[in-house]
C-alpha cells in the first residue's frame, strides 16, 4: 500500500474507508505455511502502473440511483443531505440460486450482534438467496488472527482483509496465489456486466485488487482520508474552549481540559495527527537532492514525537491510553477524554450509539491545521483500502454465486439493498423520521450491525442525514481537507512493498510507544530509526526509488 504507513499509534488508530471506522493494525506476521516458493511472491516487492493493469480490470459501467446535492471537490466524497422518497431495486434476482450457505469472515469494530435468531440477518439472507454464516472477529485483533489462519489455509469462501493488515503480512503474494481465486476470467472487461453493482466500482479501486498479475479481490473504495482529529464540541462549549489550530493550542487545551479529580483528560491517541500537523509526509518524500526519505526519518516527524511525548509527560493523556489498555471510543463517548484521532466513519457510528441516550452528544472534526499556524497538509491513501477474496478451488458456478453476494453488498446509497444491509426492515428495525431518514428501533439497535458492509465495497458517499448537520459538516471537512492533500509520489502506481518492510512496522511501533510514554528516552528514536533502516528500510528505499525511476518520476 502506498498510503499512510507506520505511525505513532498505528495499531490503535482508526481510519475511515467508505464511512466505516476501522482500527489500523500492524501485525508483521509471517505466512509460514505459504512460504515454500511459488511464483509472484511479493518478497522482493513489485509495482505496476494502473494503466498497465487495464486488461485485468472490470469495465466501469456507472449506476446512479440518486444524485448528490453536495458534490465532492478535489476527490472528496459526494454528500446526500436527505434520503430519497423512493428507493431503487438494484438487484432484482437472488444472487445464490443454489441456496447453499455462504461462509464469510469479517472484522467488526463494535459489539458483535446475535448470530442466531437475528431477523436482520434473515431479511438480508432472504434477498441474497442463501444464509451467510459470518465468522466475525474483533477488528482490533484482526491482523493478529489473520497470519495463522492464512498460514493454515483454513479460510472461508469469502474473506475480508483490510489493506493495512495486508501490508503487515510478509509473503502475502504467495498466500494470494495459493488460497484465493483468480477473478480475472469472471470480471475483466465486459464480463463484469453480469454484476452491475460491481461494475459501478471505480476502476482505480479495482487496480488495487491485483496481486501477481491476477485480479484477486473485490475492492472497498476509499475516500483516501485516514483519520481526523475529533473533539467533543458539546463539552468544549461548556468550558468556552475552541478546537485547536496550532500545536500551542493543543498544549493550552491539555491544561484547560484535563481535570484528573473529575476523571477527565484532554487527549487520547493523537500521534499520527500531530505528525501530519508538523508536516511529516504520509510515507516517502524526496529531499532537495532527489533522494527518498521516509516519514520517520524526517525532522518534522521527530518534532512531532517530542511534542506528543510532552503531552504524556504533562499528564494530559488519559491513563488508560498511557497504559495501552484504552477503549478509546468508550472513553471519548463517555466524556472521559475530549480529543482524539479516529477514522471519519467512527463519527456516525458514535452518533448511532450515543444520541439515543445523550441528545447533546456532538463530536466534530477539527479542520486540518499546521503546528505553527501555517498552511497544513493532509495525508492521502490508496483508492481502495479493504478487500474481499474468494476461496480458491470452489468451482466456476460457486464463484459466480459468491460474486453475486458481493454484487448485492455493493449496491449504493438510494437502493433498497443499501437500505436493507445498513438499516434492516422498515417498521421493524427502523422507522422513517419526518425527513425520510431512518431511525433504528430498539430491535434495530440490538440486531443491526455493519456486517454485510464488510463483504464488499460501494462508491464512497456521505449519507447519514438522520443525524442533523452531519452530512453538511463532514462534506465541508472533506472538501477543505482535499484542497491541501499532499501529492503522492506513487499516485497511479500499484505497489506491493517488499516483505522485509512489512515486518518493520511492529518493532518500530513498539519502540515508539515506549518513547512516547517515557519508558525510553527521546534519544532512542534515532536508534529505532537506525534499526528500521538496517533491517529492511534502506532496501525498501532502493526498491521504491527504482519504482519511481522506472516510471520517469
Amino acid at each position: 500500500m502506498t498510503g499512510p504507513e507506520i505511525g505513532g499509534t498505528s495499531r490503535r488508530t482508526f481510519i475511515s474507508l467508505l464511512g466505516v471506522g476501522a482500527a489500523a493494525a500492524a501485525g508483521g506476521a509471517t505466512l509460514t505455511g505459504c512460504s515454500d516458493g511459488g511464483s509472484g511472491s511479493s518478497t522482493t516487492g513489485r509495482a505496476e502502473t494502473e494503466d498497465k493493469l487495464s486488461g485485468l480490470l472490470p469495465k466501469y459501467i456507472p449506476y446512479e440511483s440518486v444524485k448528490p446535492d453536495l458534490p465532492g471537490e478535489n476527490g472528496a466524497s459526494p454528500g446526500f443531505s436527505h434520503y430519497p422518497a423512493e428507493l431503487k431495486r438494484a438487484v432484482p434476482d437472488k444472487m445464490v440460486p443454489s441456496g447453499k450457505e455462504v461462509s464469510a469472515m469479517t472484522p467488526l469494530w463494535s459489539p458483535i450482534p446475535p448470530l442466531t435468531g437475528n431477523s436482520y440477518f434473515a431479511a438480508n439472507n432472504e434477498r441474497i438467496g442463501a444464509p451467510v454464516k459470518f465468522n466475525i472477529l474483533n477488528g482490533n485483533d484482526y491482523g493478529d488472527k489473520l497470519g495463522p489462519i492464512l498460514a493454515a489455509g483454513n479460510i472461508p469462501e469469502l474473506l475480508c482483509i483490510p489493506g493495512w493488515n495486508i501490508s503487515s503480512l510478509t509473503r502475502f503474494g504467495q498466500a494470494a496465489d495459493k488460497l484465493f481465486e483468480d477473478l480475472t476470467p469472471h470480471l475483466a472487461g465486459d464480463k463484469v456486466s453480469a454484476y452491475p453493482m460491481l461494475a459501478n466500482l471505480p476502476t482505480r479501486a479495482w487496480a488495487y485488487g491485483v496481486w501477481n498479475s491476477q485480479l484477486k479481490a473485490v475492492p472497498f473504495p476509499s475516500d483516501g482520508f485516514p483519520w481526523a482529529l475529533f473533539y467533543r464540541k458539546d463539552l468544549l462549549d461548556q468550558v468556552g474552549a475552541e478546537p485547536p489550530k496550532t500545536a500551542d493550542d493543543m498544549l493550552a487545551l491539555g491544561k484547560q481540559l484535563t481535570d484528573a479529580k473529575a476523571g477527565r483528560w484532554a487527549f487520547g491517541s493523537v500521534a499520527d495527527e500531530m505528525a501530519r500537523a508538523f508536516g511529516a509526509p504520509a510515507g516517502w518524500r524526496k529531499d532537495s537532492s532527489g533522494n527518498l526519505v521516509h516519514k520517520i526519518e524526517t525532522p518534522e516527524y521527530a518534532e512531532s514525537v517530542a511534542f506528543v511525548r510532552g503531552l504524556f509527560q504533562a499528564g494530559y493523556v488519559h491513563p488508560d491510553v498511557v497504559g495501552n489498555s484504552a477503549d478509546e471510543k468508550a472513553l471519548f463517548e463517555g466524556g472521559k477524554m475530549l480529543i482524539r484521532q479516529d477514522g471519519l466513519g467512527g463519527w456516525n457510528e458514535s452518533l448511532q450509539r450515543q444520541l439515543p441516550i445523550n441528545p447533546k452528544f456532538n463530536p466534530q472534526p477539527a479542520l486540518p491545521f499546521a503546528h505553527d499556524g501555517g498552511t497544513p497538509i493532509t495525508w492521502g491513501g490508496d483508492p481502495a483500502g479493504i478487500f474481499t477474496f474468494v476461496k480458491k478451488g470452489v468451482g466456476k458456478e460457486r464463484v459466480k454465486e459468491l460474486l453475486g453476494v458481493l454484487n448485492y453488498t455493493a449496491a449504493p446509497f438510494g437502493t433498497e439493498e443499501y437500505q436493507l444491509y445498513n438499516y434492516g426492515v422498515e417498521g421493524k428495525h427502523y422507522v422513517k423520521q419526518p425527513s425520510g431518514a431512518p431511525k433504528l428501533t430498539a430491535l434495530g439497535q440490538k440486531e443491526v450491525s455493519q456486517t454485510y458492509i464488510f463483504l464488499g465495497g460501494r462508491p464512497t458517499a456521505i449519507t447519514q442525514s438522520e443525524y442533523p448537520g452531519y452530512v453538511q459538516s463532514l462534506s465541508a471537512w472533506q472538501n477543505a481537507a482535499a484542497k491541501v492533500r499532499e501529492k503522492n509520489l506513487f499516485d497511479g502506481i500499484r505497489v506491493e512493498q517488499p516483505a522485509k518492510m512489512a515486518a518493520l512496522n511492529q518493532p518500530f511501533d513498539d519502540a515508539l510507544q515506549d518513547i512516547l510514554r517515557g519508558r525510553k528516552p527521546l534519544s532512542e528514536l534515532k536508534t529505532a530509526v537506525k534499526q528500521w533502516q538496517d533491517n529492511g528500510g534502506n532496501e525498501g528505499r532502493d526498491f521504491y526509488a527504482k519504482v519511481l525511476s522506472d516510471n520517469g518520476r
